[in-house]
């Protein structure tokens, strides 16, 4: 089995999760804030025969190993905003370079690894002379 990587690299509000969720075919996304997400998330979509419907496991921290299968999409955004948040409380920051591993299986799925990236607000100074 041969996957291939992507990333979705942008400014904040370009769209890159919106995209994830596109090829996943549900929204997972937090957007009742301002930056959505705030530390990489590693989707690994696979081609998986038997799987009738989409599901996601996520990879259990600081491990190899992954959880019980979710299929709910209001879960799955449950447990990479609960991560999340939990993380950016132990650390006191805004971002995060850990990664959150979720692995999507479905039928109608290719193999493929996308990594969204948390985007920033670049602002560009400009200086009248």
């Amino acid at each position: 089995m041969s996957y291939r990587f992507e990333f979705a690299l942008g400014n904040q509000s370009d769209g890159k999760s919106s995209l994830l969720e596109a090829l996943l075919g549900f929204r997972f996304n937090v957007r009742e804030i301002e930056m959505g997400t705030r530390q990489p998330l590693i989707l690994q979509m696979v081609h998986y025969c038997s799987a009738l419907e989409p599901r996601c496991r996520f990879q259990e921290e600081d491990s190899k190993e992954y959880g019980s299968p979710v299929v709910s999409a209001s879960t799955i955004a449950d447990v990479i905003k609960s991560r999340t948040e939990a993380l950016l409380k132990k650390t006191k920051t805004s971002v995060s370079p850990k990664p959150i591993v979720m692995r999507a299986e479905f039928a109608h799925y290719p193999n493929l690894t996308i990594i969204d990236t948390p985007g920033f607000d670049l602002k560009v100074a400009c200086w009248l002379i």
